[in-house]
C-alpha cells in the first residue's frame, strides 16, 4: 500500500529535497487516514482520486493536483483506476508552503515539470543544484491561483451533518432547508446561515458544487453525459453541461474524452 512504501521512502532517505513515487491502483482502492512528514503533492496521470481530510473533501482528477501539508492526516479513495505520482517535498525546504491543503491546475506546463523531475530526482546519492532550482519552480507553481471547485468543506454543526451525509450518499436528493428543518432541527433560516458560516456557502451552491464532484466519478466510471445529470439531479442536460463548463473549463464529453493524458 502506498502510505507504507512513500513513508519508507521518507525514512530512508531523510536528507533528500525531493522524492517521488509512481503508483498503479485500481478502482475502489480505499487507503485509510495517514500523515506524512513531508509534504506531499497528489497528482493522478490518469483516473480520479477523492481525498478527504478532517474538514474538507477534494476530487482530484487528471488535470488538478493537491498539494497536501506535512503532518496533515488524509484517506483517499480512487474511482477509477488511477497511475498516481506522489511528489513528496522535504519540509526543511527554506521555500514558503501553504499551511492547508491546496488545489493546483495542472496546466501543460505543471505537467512537463513534474515528468522532468520524475526522470532527473535521484534516491541515493547527492541531486544537482538543477534539480534544486526545479523544485524551486515547483514551489510557485503550488502558489499559483488555485481553484475552489473541487474542494468541499464538511460541517461540524450537529444539524448540518445528517444532511450533508445524506447529500454525499445521494447527491440527487432534492430535499429544501425547509424539508430538512423538519428532520434535523432548525428553522430554514437557521440553517442556511449555518451553511454559509460553516461551508462558506449557501445550501444551493454547497449541493451544487457537491453534484459537479460526484459526476466526475461517474464520468470516469463511464457513465454517459445524460446519465451523470440525471444521477447527481440534474433535469437539464444543458443546464449540467452549462454548469461543469463553468466549473472545470471544460465540457463533460471534454472531459471524458481526456481521461488518459499519458
Amino acid at each position: 500500500m502506498f502510505p507504507i512504501q512513500s513513508n519508507t521512502l521518507i525514512a530512508q532517505y531523510p536528507h533528500q529535497e525531493i522524492l517521488i513515487n509512481v503508483i498503479d491502483m485500481e478502482q475502489g482502492f480505499d487507503d485509510a487516514p495517514h500523515q506524512h512528514t513531508w509534504h506531499q503533492i497528489l497528482y493522478p496521470l490518469t483516473g480520479l482520486v477523492k481525498t478527504n481530510t478532517d474538514r474538507h473533501q477534494f476530487y482530484v482528477p487528471h488535470h488538478r493536483a493537491l498539494f497536501i501539508p506535512a503532518y496533515t492526516e488524509h484517506g483517499s479513495w480512487v474511482a477509477q483506476k488511477t497511475r498516481f505520482i506522489g511528489i513528496y517535498l522535504n519540509p526543511k525546504n527554506t521555500q514558503p508552503a501553504p499551511t492547508i491543503c491546496r488545489t493546483i491546475e495542472a496546466s501543460p506546463f505543471f505537467r512537463e515539470l513534474i515528468l522532468l523531475l520524475q526522470q532527473v530526482t535521484v534516491r541515493d546519492g547527492i541531486q544537482d543544484n538543477a534539480v534544486s532550482r526545479l523544485v524551486d519552480v515547483l514551489y510557485d507553481q503550488i502558489w499559483c491561483e488555485s481553484t475552489l471547485a473541487l474542494e468541499l468543506t464538511m460541517p461540524q454543526d450537529r444539524r448540518l451533518v445528517p444532511i450533508v451525509n445524506a447529500l454525499l450518499e445521494v447527491p440527487s436528493l432534492a430535499l429544501t432547508l425547509a424539508q430538512w428543518s423538519v428532520r434535523v432541527g432548525g428553522s430554514e433560516r437557521t440553517l442556511s446561515r449555518l451553511f454559509k458560516k460553516e461551508l462558506g456557502l449557501s445550501y444551493p451552491q454547497w449541493r451544487q458544487r457537491l453534484r459537479l464532484m460526484a459526476s466526475l466519478s461517474l464520468l470516469e466510471q463511464g457513465y454517459t453525459v445524460q446519465m451523470t445529470a440525471h444521477e447527481v439531479g440534474y433535469g437539464s442536460v444543458s443546464a449540467f453541461i452549462e454548469a461543469f463548463k463553468q466549473a472545470f473549463k471544460l465540457t463533460p464529453q471534454q472531459y471524458k474524452r481526456s481521461g488518459c493524458v499519458c
